[in-house]
């Protein structure tokens, strides 16, 4: 479990415990909570229509009071808000992060017709740190004609890089920049040994590459 997702179950988590104090400290929601639960066991032993309207209409209440509690709302909100946010930025296997693509478990030659799914201009930054990784191998290939591409790489992550940019600056790790370079390739110590590890396939005319640890 990363931090973001440890940050998201706390803030919930004092959420419902406001939630809770919330309804703690409101007797009448209680008192009607407990009117429909009579009429409801009431209405189940006896089958009375009278009994089964009343009881529904004190549960109709009880979610009333409770649709009008700021805490109850929030409690529900802000999940679904981080599960879309979370959903659209974990990248998933064949699927891709920040529009390009990152395969599973496939060498580079097997997947070189599938390089150029980027835009064509444009700056990124590349976070890989909610990225599920495969111990099969993960490949994330960048093509694009103008832009400068950041890419922050967990501590933990072994990286094989083959960049090229034609007018630009190539910077990886604490590594000398590389101004111009043309292509250049990097992998990590012990890369074909490491359970988390990713092959950084990157294509750039004008524009600077920084790899950097995150």
């Amino acid at each position: 479990m990363n931090k973001k997702m440890k940050a998201i179950i706390i803030i919930e988590f004092f959420i419902v415990l406001g939630l809770i104090f919330h309804v703690v400290r409101t007797p009448h929601l209680w008192v009607v909570l407990g009117l429909a639960i009579l009429f409801t066991v009431l209405a189940t032993r006896s089958r009375a229509r009278v009994l089964r309207m009343l009881s529904l209409i004190f549960w109709a209440i009880t979610t009333i009071i409770l649709f009008t509690v700021g805490w109850f709302w929030l409690a529900i909100v802000f999940p679904a808000i981080m599960c879309i946010i979370f959903w659209k930025n974990n990248p998933r296997e064949g699927q891709t992060i920040f529009g390009y693509d990152i395969f599973n478990g496939a060498s580079a030659a097997e997947n070189d017709s599938l390089e150029a799914q980027g835009r064509a201009n444009g700056n990124d930054v590349i976070d890989l740190e909610d990225y599920n990784f495969k111990a099969s191998g993960n490949r994330l290939s960048i093509k694009k004609n103008a832009g400068n591409t950041k890419i922050i790489v967990p501590h933990d992550v072994a990286i094989k890089l083959d960049a090229t940019t034609q007018t630009g600056l190539i910077k990886i790790f604490d590594e000398t920049p590389q101004i111009n370079a043309g292509n250049l390739h990097y992998f990590s110590e012990g890369f074909d040994h490491t359970s988390k590890r990713i092959t950084l396939f990157i294509r750039v005319e004008t524009g600077n590459i920084e790899v950097v640890r995150g």
